[in-house]
C-alpha cells in the first residue's frame, strides 16, 4: 500500500517546463496563452524581472510552466538575467522551451546552442512572431533548423490558439525523451564561436528578401537621431500631459459633485458621535483622493501603456543613455522613471530591471525625485494661477502644460545629479553596461491596454492609496476639531512650524500639509485649504479663482508658489512608496536615503530661490 501510494504521488506531480528566451521575444504572451494567466506584457526588454509560474493540463497531464526573465546568455551576469541562469541550473528533469524571434533568428539560435552546450539537451525551440516574418517575406525551414540543432522546433504566432495548441502537442509528445537529457560533452565554445555557428545555421535555414530598409528602420533614423530624438520625445510627453490635464478636469468635477451629493445621505445613517470623524474625516479624505487621482490616472496610464506597447519607451531609453552614462547609470533607469511618472511605487518595482544591485539601489533612491501623478494637480493649479496669470489670455491655457513639462525636465535633471553623486560616493564601482535591444514597432491592442491599465494599474494604485489615507483622514479631522486654548490643534501645529517654513520661503501651514499628506500626495492641497479656512473637514476651494483669492489672502507671493512647487517635486515619498521600497530592498539604509534625499534637495532649492529673490529685489 505504501509503495502504491508513493507511485500515485509521483504520478500526480506536474511535468516541469521552463520558458527561456532573449528579451522581448514574447515570452510573457506565450506564458499567458499556455496557462491562461494574465501576466502583464510590455514591448521592451526587461519587462519580466522575476520567474512567474503557472499550470495547464494537456492530455490529462498537468504541466507547470515557469516564465523566466529575458536573457542574452544562460551565463549572464545581469541581475534580472541571473534569475534565468539560476532557475535553469536547478532544473534537472525539466524541459526548456527556448523562444526565438522569427525576424531575428540568429539571436535565438545562439541562445539555443549555448543552452544545449551547457545542458546536453532537454529543449524545444519555439520560433515566435511568424506572422511578422511572413509579412516581411522571411521563410524559415523548420525541419532543417530542427535537424541542425538536434531538438524539436516549431514556428508559432503566440496570439493564435491553434499555434499554442501545436506547441503543447509537440512538448507533450517529446517530454519523456527530452527530460532525460544527456550530460554535456566536449569543451565549451566561446561567445564568438557560438555567434558564428548561429549565423551559419540561420542563413542555411532562412530565406529573406534583399529589400531596402524597412519602415521600422526609417522611423528609428528619426526617433533615435541626435537631432530629432529628444525633441520628439518631449512633444510626445507634452501631448500626454495636455490630454491628461484637459481630459481629467470634467470627470474630476463630476466625481466631486457625486460624492458631495452622497454625503448628506451618508451622514443621515451615521450615529451623531461618529458623524464628524467618519463622514467629514475619512469619507472626505477618501473621496477627495478618488476624485483627484482616478481621472488623470485613468487617462495617463492607458496613454503611457500605448507608448510602451508600440515600442516607444526603449527609444527614449536609447536617446538618453549617453546622459545616464555620464551619471554612472544605464538608460534602463529612464524606463523606471517613466513608470514613476504614473506612480513612484510602480517605478520602484520597475527598478528590478537595472543591470546590477548598486544601480538598482540608486534607481530606487532617486525614483521619488520624479513627480508622480498625484502631484500633478498641485503643479497644474499653481502654474495656472501664478504663471498663467503672467502671460496673455491666449497663452494662459498652454502655460500649465508647459510649466509642468519644465518641472518634469527639472526633476529628471536633479535625479541625474543625485544618481551621479551616489555612483561616485556611497555606491561606487558599478560598471555594468547597458544591454537593451530596440524592439519592433507593434500595433497596440487598445482594448487590452485599457483593461490592463485600468484594472492592474489605476484601480490597484488608487485602492492602495485609499487604504493608506483613510486613517489619516480621521487624524486630520481630530486635529481640526480639537481646540487648544481656543485655537484648533491644526492651527497650533502650523504656528510651531511657521519659523521653519518662513526660513525656506513658505509658511507653517504648507509644511504641516506636506507632513499630514504622507499617506497620499493628493490630499496636500485640501489639508492646506482646511488650515487656511479654519474648516473642520476636508475642503475644496471650488475654482481656481477662489483658490487664487484664498492664497493671496494668506500672504502668498510668486516666491511662495515657486517654493511650494519645488517642495511638491522634492519631498519624502508617500507611505505607499516607502512601503514598496522596503519590500523591494529589505534595507533600512536604502529606505532612509529614499526618504531623506528628496527632502534635502527640496529644502536646498527653496533656500536658493529665496536668496536669489532677495538679491533681485535688492538690485531692483
Amino acid at each position: 500500500m505504501k509503495l502504491t501510494s508513493f507511485k500515485q504521488k509521483r504520478a500526480a506531480e506536474p511535468r516541469r517546463l521552463y520558458l527561456l528566451g532573449n528579451p522581448n521575444v514574447g515570452k510573457s504572451t506565450v506564458f499567458n496563452a499556455m496557462t491562461g494567466l494574465r501576466q502583464h506584457t510590455g514591448n521592451w526588454s526587461g519587462k519580466t524581472v522575476d520567474a512567474a509560474s503557472g499550470k495547464y493540463t494537456y492530455n490529462d497531464r498537468e504541466y507547470e510552466l515557469t516564465d523566466l526573465p529575458g536573457t542574452h546568455s544562460v551565463n549572464s551576469g545581469f541581475s534580472e538575467e541571473s534569475v534565468a541562469a539560476r532557475s535553469i541550473a536547478r532544473g534537472n528533469g525539466a524541459v526548456t522551451l527556448i523562444l526565438a524571434d522569427a525576424a531575428a533568428l540568429k539571436r535565438g539560435v545562439a541562445l539555443a546552442l549555448e543552452f544545449l552546450e551547457n545542458n546536453g539537451g532537454g529543449a524545444v525551440l519555439c520560433v515566435n512572431f511568424c506572422d511578422i516574418a511572413e509579412r516581411r517575406g522571411i521563410k524559415i525551414n523548420f525541419e532543417k533548423l530542427s535537424e541542425a540543432l538536434g531538438i524539436p522546433t516549431v514556428g508559432i504566432t503566440a496570439k493564435k490558439r491553434g499555434d499554442i495548441k501545436r506547441l503543447k502537442e509537440l512538448t507533450d509528445k517529446n517530454y519523456d525523451i527530452l527530460s532525460k537529457r544527456a550530460a554535456p560533452q566536449g569543451p565549451r565554445s566561446t561567445a564568438e564561436e557560438l555567434l558564428k555557428r548561429a549565423a551559419e545555421i540561420s542563413n542555411e535555414c532562412t530565406e529573406a528578401p534583399t529589400a531596402a530598409s524597412s519602415p521600422c528602420c526609417a522611423a528609428d533614423r528619426v526617433l533615435t537621431s541626435r537631432i530629432f530624438g529628444i525633441p520628439i520625445m518631449l512633444l510626445f510627453f507634452a501631448g500626454i500631459l495636455w490630454l491628461t490635464i484637459e481630459g481629467a478636469n470634467y470627470p474630476s468635477e463630476l466625481l466631486s459633485r457625486l460624492f458631495a451629493h452622497i454625503k448628506p445621505y451618508l451622514a443621515a445613517y451615521v450615529p451623531s458621535p461618529l458623524k464628524g470623524i467618519l463622514v467629514d474625516g475619512i469619507y472626505g479624505t477618501v473621496t477627495w483622493i478618488v476624485a483627484v487621482m482616478l481621472p488623470p490616472m485613468a487617462i495617463f496610464f492607458p496613454l503611457f501603456t500605448l507608448l510602451e506597447d508600440a515600442g516607444f519607451l526603449p527609444r527614449i531609453a536609447f536617446n538618453l543613455d549617453r546622459c545616464y552614462a555620464r551619471c554612472g547609470m544605464s538608460g534602463k533607469q529612464c524606463l523606471t522613471q517613466c513608470m514613476g511618472l504614473g506612480c513612484n511605487a510602480v517605478g520602484v518595482c520597475g527598478c528590478r530591471i537595472m543591470p546590477d544591485e548598486k544601480q538598482r539601489t540608486i534607481a530606487v533612491i532617486t525614483n521619488s525625485l520624479i513627480p508622480c501623478n498625484g502631484r500633478f494637480a498641485i503643479l497644474i493649479s499653481l502654474s495656472a494661477i501664478f504663471i498663467g496669470g503672467m502671460v496673455p489670455d491666449r497663452l494662459a491655457g498652454l502655460m500649465p502644460m508647459l510649466c509642468v513639462l519644465a518641472l518634469i525636465c527639472l526633476a529628471f535633471a536633479v535625479s541625474g545629479g543625485a544618481s551621479l553623486f551616489f555612483s561616485k560616493t556611497l555606491f561606487r564601482g558599478s560598471e555594468a553596461a547597458f544591454a537593451m535591444e530596440l524592439p519592433e514597432y507593434r500595433r497596440p491592442e487598445i482594448l487590452k491596454t485599457l483593461a490592463v491599465s485600468l484594472v492592474t494599474r489605476t484601480i490597484k494604485i488608487v485602492g492602495r492609496a485609499i487604504l493608506v489615507s483613510a486613517p489619516i483622514g480621521a487624524v486630520i479631522w481630530l486635529l481640526a476639531n480639537m481646540y487648544v486654548g481656543g485655537v484648533p490643534a491644526l492651527t497650533r501645529l502650523s504656528l510651531l512650524l511657521d519659523p521653519a517654513g518662513r526660513l525656506i520661503g513658505v509658511d507653517g501651514f504648507i509644511l504641516l500639509a506636506f507632513i499630514l499628506s504622507l499617506p497620499a500626495n493628493e490630499i496636500t492641497m485640501p489639508i492646506l485649504i482646511m488650515g487656511y479656512t479654519a474648516a473642520g473637514a476636508m475642503a475644496d476651494a471650488g475654482s481656481l479663482a477662489d483658490l487664487s483669492a484664498l492664497l493671496e489672502q494668506n500672504g502668498w507671493t510668486l516666491l511662495t508658489a515657486v517654493n511650494m512647487m519645488i517642495l511638491t517635486l522634492f519631498h519624502w515619498p508617500c507611505a505607499t512608496t516607502l512601503i514598496t521600497i522596503y519590500k523591494e530592498t529589505k534595507s533600512p539604509k536604502t529606505l532612509a536615503l529614499s526618504f531623506l534625499t528628496p527632502c534635502v534637495i527640496g529644502i536646498t532649492l527653496c533656500l536658493i530661490t529665496k536668496l536669489l529673490t532677495k538679491a533681485v529685489l535688492l538690485i531692483v
